[in-house]
């Protein structure tokens, strides 16, 4: 359940950024199962958002760590908070899913992701 009304009103906007993260994450490993990646997000003094990225719907075992640090890296590029690190006061957590984005649009965000030379830090 959805306890912050301020966080509630972001999803759609959370939902496309992962969706763009996803698209970049699928570019930079592309020989890894489907997954879906989601994040629990959490509204910092009732301003910031931070994410936690997580995957879902693997149904064969592989190494999260590398896909998992490519999306914290992107969404720190999009302005999102990765850790709960010294944070004084959070909402609760909101699960947020990837958006689905056409050919078009995730072709648009591996662009944005490589114009902002983010495959350096790979």
């Amino acid at each position: 359940m959805d306890f912050e009304p301020k966080l509630i009103f972001r999803k759609p906007a959370i939902a496309a950024d992962l969706g763009r993260v996803a698209a970049w994450c699928r570019h930079i490993h592309p020989d890894t199962p489907e997954y879906t990646l989601f994040a629990v997000a959490f509204l910092i003094d009732e301003q910031a958002v931070m994410l936690q990225p997580r995957l879902a719907g693997c149904d064969v075992e592989f190494e999260e760590g590398p896909i998992l640090q490519t999306a914290v890296t992107a969404l720190k590029f999009l302005g999102y908070g990765t850790s709960l690190t010294r944070r004084s006061r959070c909402s609760p957590g909101t699960v947020v899913f990837e958006a689905s984005l056409s050919a078009h649009e995730n072709l648009g965000a591996i662009k944005g992701f490589l114009k902002a030379d983010l495959d350096r830090f790979i």
